[in-house]
Parts: C-alpha cells; sequence; structure tokens
C-alpha cells in the first residue's frame, strides 16, 4: 500500500531548524575548546544562531532564523561586524517556511542570493531494515579509523557525480578535519563503509528531540556504483528507527544525485533553504581601534620594496616585474601595512597576483584576505573572468589560504625554482625542499610567505561565486 507523502507544516520545519541551530552551536562550542577561544563566537538570534569556528569552517554560518520573530538592527549589526572583524562573509541558510519579512530585511541590507539546498524527510516508524549489498559492510567508525574515514569521505566530496545544482561550499581537507571532529564531540557519530575489506566511504548521524540528521555521506570515486551509499544509508536509519526518532532528515543541493537517492528510499521534500550571502564590506577589517582600509597605490614601488622582498626571495625576479600592473596596500593610518600586486595577463579577461605580503606583526589578523577581496573586487569590476596566482608547492600554508579565499588548483610547474631564476639551490620550508610553483586559479599569495619554490601551483578563481549531505 502507497503511503501518503510527508507534510511539513510550520512546526515540524520550526522543529528541524532548531535542532539544527542546536548543532551549529554545540558544534562550535566544541570548537571553542579545541582552540581554546580564539575568535569562536556563538550568538542567538530570533529563534536561531550565529556561530563562527574558525576561518572557512562550514559553521560559520546564521541558521534557524526566521521561527522566532524578526532580528532587530541593533542584534544584525552585532551579528555582521562579529563576522566582518574576522574577515568573513555572514552566510544565512533561511527556510522558505520561515517568516518572508526575513529575506526581505536580508537583502535590503545587502545579503545576495547564492544557492538553494532542499530539506527531505522521512517518517520513522518500527524498525528499519538494514541492506547491505555483497561486499559492503557499515559500522561506527573507531577512533584509530578516522583519518581514513576522513581520506574516503573528502574524496568523494572532492569528485562530485556533477548532477544537480553545483554546491556552493568546498572545504579544504585539514578544515574538514576539525569540523568532523567538533561534530563528533557535539554527539555526531560517524559511519565508516568497507568495500571488500577497503574503506570506500563514510557517513555520519546525530540524534536528538527524536530527529535523526544525516549529517554528511560520500563514497570515495573509486567504489561507486556498489551500493555503499544505500548500505549507509540503510544502516543510519535503522539505528535512528531503534532509538526511536520519529523523524530523520538531510539536507542535499537540488537535483542532486544525492537527492535522488534518499527520495527512492522514501524521503520526500520538506523545504527549501534559500542560502543569502553578504560579503565583507571592503576596507571594514578592524583590530581594536585601528581600522584598516585597502586602497590603490600610487607612489614609487621602492618604498614597499621590504614588502615585496617578504614574498619574493630572488632579486632577479623582483627587478624584473616590480614596476608591472597595479598595487593595492592595507594602511593603518598612514602605515603601509600590507600589499598586493595586481597583474593582466596574455589572456583576455585573466590577472595574476604576482606579489602580496603582509607585515609580520599584522599577520593572521584579516589583512591578507581584505587585500585579496579587493582585488576580485577590481577585477570583477573590469569584467575580468579569472584571477591566478602562483605559489610554491612546499607551502602548505599558503595553499590552504588561497582554497579559503575561493581559488581552486589548476596546474603544476615543476622545477619553476632554479638557480637561473636567482633561487638559491636546496632552499627548504618547513623541511620541504622548494621544487615548483602551484598556480591557484583565482587565488593569491599570503602575507609574508616566502615565494614559490621550484614546483609551482597553479590556481584560480572565476568571478561568479561558487551536497551538504555528500553525493550519495
Amino acid at each position: 500500500m502507497n503511503r501518503p507523502p510527508l507534510f511539513c507544516d510550520v512546526a515540524l520545519a520550526r522543529r528541524i531548524e532548531r535542532v539544527e541551530a542546536e548543532l551549529m552551536t554545540a558544534a562550535a562550542q566544541a570548537a571553542r575548546l579545541r582552540r581554546g577561544g580564539d575568535g569562536v563566537f556563538v550568538m542567538p538570534m530570533a529563534g536561531g544562531v550565529a556561530t563562527f569556528a574558525e576561518d572557512g569552517s562550514p559553521f560559520n554560518k546564521i541558521a534557524g532564523l526566521g521561527f522566532g520573530g524578526v532580528p532587530d538592527a541593533s542584534l544584525l549589526d552585532d551579528v555582521e561586524r562579529a563576522f566582518s572583524d574576522r574577515g568573513a562573509p555572514v552566510q544565512a541558510e533561511v527556510s522558505d517556511l520561515a517568516g518572508p519579512e526575513i529575506g526581505a530585511l536580508l537583502t535590503g541590507r545587502g545579503y545576495r542570493l547564492t544557492s538553494f539546498e532542499n530539506v527531505l524527510g522521512l517518517a520513522l516508524g518500527g524498525a528499519h531494515e538494514r541492506v547491505t549489498p555483497p561486499g559492503i559492510d557499515v559500522r561506527p567508525c573507531r577512533d584509530d579509523e578516522f583519518d581514513v574515514w576522513l581520506d574516503a569521505v573528502a574524496d568523494g566530496f572532492a569528485h562530485p557525480d556533477g548532477q544537480g545544482v553545483p554546491s556552493h561550499e568546498d572545504f579544504p581537507r585539514d578544515v574538514l578535519a576539525h569540523a568532523e571532529r567538533d561534530f563528533a564531540a557535539s554527539g555526531v557519530v560517524h559511519y565508516i563503509a568497507l568495500c571488500d575489506g577497503v574503506v570506500a566511504g563514510g557517513g555520519s548521524l546525530r540524534m536528538t528531540d527524536g530527529v535523526a540528521q544525516l549529517t554528511g555521506a560520500a563514497t570515495a570515486p573509486a567504489h561507486r556504483r556498489r551500493g555503499v551509499q544505500t548500505a549507509l544509508l540503510s544502516a543510519r536509519l535503522a539505528d535512528a528507527a531503534a532509538a526511536a526518532c520519529d523523524i530523520a532528515v538531510v539536507t542535499t543541493q537540488p537535483g542532486s544525485r544525492s537527492q535522488q537517492n534518499v527520495q527512492r528510499r522514501g524521503f520526500d521534500l520538506l523545504y527549501t533553504r534559500a542560502v543569502l550571502v553578504r560579503q565583507v564590506p571592503a576596507g571594514s577589517w578592524a583590530e581594536g581601534t585601528d581600522e584598516v582600509k585597502v586602497e590603490l597605490y600610487g607612489g614609487p614601488r621602492e618604498k614597499l620594496r621590504p614588502l615585496f622582498e617578504l614574498a619574493e626571495d630572488s632579486p632577479t625576479q623582483l627587478a624584473s616585474y616590480i614596476e608591472d600592473g597595479r598595487v593595492l596596500v592595507a594602511l593603518r593610518g598612514t602605515d603601509v601595512v600590507g600589499h598586493l600586486q595586481l597583474t593582466a595577463t596574455d589572456e583576455a579577461g585573466t590577472f595574476e597576483i604576482k606579489n602580496m605580503a603582509v607585515r609580520d606583526d599584522v599577520q593572521r589578523t584579516g589583512v591578507g584576505r581584505r587585500l585579496v577581496h579587493r582585488a576580485v573586487e577590481l577585477v570583477s569590476q573590469e569584467s575580468g573572468q579569472r584571477l591566478l596566482v602562483a605559489t610554491a608547492a612546499a607551502d602548505i600554508g599558503n595553499l590552504r589560504f588561497y582554497q579559503r579565499q575561493g581559488f581552486r588548483m589548476e596546474s603544476v610547474e615543476r622545477d619553476a625554482f632554479t638557480p637561473r631564476t636567482g633561487e638559491k639551490p636546496g632552499t627548504l620550508f618547513e623541511g620541504i625542499e622548494f621544487r615548483g610553483w602551484s598556480f591557484l586559479n583565482s587565488g593569491a599569495r599570503p602575507a609574508g610567505r616566502p615565494p614559490p619554490g621550484p614546483t609551482r601551483h597553479r590556481a584560480a578563481r572565476r568571478m561568479p561565486v561558487g551536497d551538504r549531505d555528500g553525493h550519495q
């Protein structure tokens, strides 16, 4: 007998959004314990919560907004200032069952629609059968298996099936690792899937107030089409039903394979969240009362040479390009605390961040991020399509910084750093010899880092802004 579809009214949506807000609160509090405070905040607001865990974290957002009234302007000012002080945009995820005045309020304050995500639900009653295809085994993940679990899940997230609306989120492995450990401290249980004894994927589950949240699942590409996701889903549903949860919920990208898979298992679409983002206003970063402004520089480049030399070890190379392009400077009063050199390339619509550095005493305060954001604004205003940056393959910190600013790996140039280009042979960074450059598409070199070594990574960022459950 066919069952009727699960209907979601405002009361059910309020319950699910409250549980989501509680999860973000618990995860951010776990991040605070892990990091010893260090900029983490949790700010309740109008039935929801605003949280910030660390740079690039999936917990940096406003969740559950709109089911406890409309936040007043002063509260929103405080929340937006807290994100801005950390150099982070404000991301609000708002259910279409929340009050319509919420959307009007946020868009009126400069928030822009970035994406949508669907929330699906399944009524749980009685026992749920575990489905275990041949060769597949699913069980809770042991502590000593976390790293291999993360490798499989990160590999799955990095290679989506490509169906449906692309995700607006992408997290580096180290950020994902921190988030998943904070999830575990918040009561989330990780499940590991093995295919013929090999770790093939993973998922997670949190149960509270009768709601089973399926908080993530992914399968490594080499093990897809074997029933791994079916087994992960059925194992979590069986455990949720046994724990007397009455509903299971999952968040997916619209039209994705994840959504298709869970609907095949009986999930119904409950509601959609609009993802609204307010970017960090240009020049808004401040530490204490000393505001830092970013503006174009029109003076002699020689005055900036000490900053240029922080990011370029080779005098020969620096002399060849120091006068090229335009330079942005970060100013605290009249004091230059950082710079970024932006140059055109031979390819139409493509620009490159050639050199960037931030003075040592103000690093890790958001200055580098502000410089990059301003460079992106300039390129966008000139109808640019891509922004490139090259950084040393050995410099993991640089690679992480650029990816957090939206850059993606494009190519690697081997043996780019040689005595021919003015580099000292055998130069090491964090114990790794400079061998080449990584080119990132739409990124920049972080403050005060050495220039690329012999291997060069190429990365880029496309100007348009780019399944939370993870490609089921």
